[in-house]
């Protein structure tokens, strides 16, 4: 029977069971899109996700397969030839993209990875692939783990539940691990019984890089992943939506209010619902940091009137509950072309569809009519100070025209947008609902 690989534990599942496995539960007719290096992992991946189709006869099935050429190496392009040639003998359609231009002199991996995931969902837009996997393996799962445990070592820890089997990219296309529960010893096991061979990267054994030195300290080691940390996680995401759905209010994706028999910092899920919408609303794509919730637990704790910024947002606890909306410092001045678009304040995404340049200011504080208009029901102390942190909008030049129906803003959701994990699906969904935006699409396994 085939291990369950959507949430990490100890069991593991060889290569071709996994493939065979993910094939059967994808719920509808799909174009996957294999991410290939060459080494032995995503080899193994396209390997067996071509075999299981075949035994399957998946007609509803379509594989096809991208490199990405990271240009960090003289190797590479002769590397992308070589998978270029395997997915030839396969007869499996492939494309190399290269990563161009300057490279930077720090944050070369997250740069590496967000060029990377750019690139392949270019190539999946062009083929018209609805689904990405990746190659990624339960010695990776624990290695994120580690990783996650050094930096906090708390058990609030959610980095402790290590990677998702899916995660959704750019709120549209879902990248999927089928590999999660399987070793890369049987993985290369089963490549050599294919006759086959892969390349290895030497930049696996750099311990310039962090995920290369805590790998050199597991080998050997008895690491054990928790089996429940993604199931906790899950629920926690859950519980959370919950809570946001039936407490909460969301005023113009800017302006959140808990009423105040609703502000209850013991429970878990007030706590994460608050640390959520501190993200969402100050345009971050991380959660606050620990030290900075406490200092937010310990003033509503003490159950009295204050204010107190954080992450760029400012919880202004008062008596009838608590608001929160983003600060007035640092507001963004944006130009956008015609027929343009950019992001405001990293919250909203304005797209102007007319024949000018427009700019995108911060409305004002002073503007107390429209602060009344915006937020009728609310403290003008609250609303007036929120209407600051809306964009406006109008021409760059003193144009005869009108910009009605011609710019549309949307709120982003930073924490969410980019990369959603499917454990904080829920979460999500239910953030997104509140600022007027869209579910996000469910994963097809």
């Amino acid at each position: 029977m085939p291990v369950d690989a959507r949430f990490p534990s100890e069991k593991t599942v060889a290569p071709l069971p996994a493939a065979r496995s993910f094939v059967a539960n994808l719920r509808k007719p799909s174009h996957i899109l294999v991410a290939i290096s060459g080494g032995s992992d995503s080899t193994g991946l396209l390997l067996a996700l071509h075999q299981a189709m075949a035994e399957a006869g998946c007609g509803r099935l379509r594989l096809s397969a991208v490199t990405i050429d990271h240009a960090l190496r003289v190797e590479s392009a002769e590397e992308a030839r070589q998978v270029a040639a395997l997915c030839l003998d396969l007869g499996v359609p492939h494309v190399t993209r290269r990563w161009e231009g300057a490279k930077p002199a720090s944050g070369l991996s997250d740069a590496s990875r967000l060029a990377r995931y750019r690139l392949i969902a270019e190539v999946a837009d062009g083929i018209g692939a609805d689904l990405v996997v990746t190659g990624h393996t339960i010695g990776d799962q624990r290695e994120t783990v580690a990783m996650r445990a050094a930096r906090n070592a708390g058990a609030d820890n959610l980095g402790l539940s290590g990677m998702a089997d899916a995660v959704l990219y750019d709120g549209r296309r879902w990248i999927m691990r089928p590999f999660l529960a399987c070793e890369r010893q049987a993985i290369r096991d089963y490549i050599l019984s294919r006759s086959q061979s892969w390349v290895d990267d030497p930049s696996n054994e750099n311990t310039g890089y962090e995920r290369v030195r805590v790998r050199q300290a597991l080998t050997g080691a008895a690491v054990h992943l928790d089996a429940e940390a993604a199931v906790k996680r899950r629920k926690l995401s859950e519980n959370t939506a919950d809570f946001l759905r039936g407490h909460v209010q969301v005023f113009h994706a800017v302006l959140a209010g808990i009423a105040a028999d609703s502000v209850m910092p013991d429970r878990s899920e007030f706590r994460h619902a608050l640390a959520a919408l501190i993200a969402t609303l100050g345009g971050r794509t991380y959660f606050p940091a620990a030290s900075s919730m406490e200092r937010v637990l310990r003033l509503l704790k003490t159950g009295e009137n204050g204010r107190l910024t954080v992450g760029r947002v400012l919880l202004d606890r008062r008596r009838d509950g608590l608001y929160i909306f983003r600060e007035q410092r640092n507001l963004p001045e944006l130009s956008v072309g015609a027929h343009g678009q950019g992001l405001w304040d990293e919250r909203f995404l304005v797209k102007n569809g007319s024949s000018v340049p427009i700019r995108v200011t911060a409305g004002r504080v002073d503007d107390a009519p429209r602060a009344e208009a915006l937020f009728p029901s609310l403290p003008p102390a609250v609303a007036k100070p929120a209407t600051a942190g809306l964009p406006q909008i109008a021409a760059a030049a003193p144009h005869a025209i009108s910009l009605a129906g011609d710019v549309t803003i949307t709120p982003r959701l930073a924490p969410f947008d980019l990369f959603l994990p499917r454990f904080d699906l829920e979460l999500a969904n239910a953030i997104a609902v509140l600022c007027g935006r869209a579910a996000y699409p469910q994963p097809p396994v």
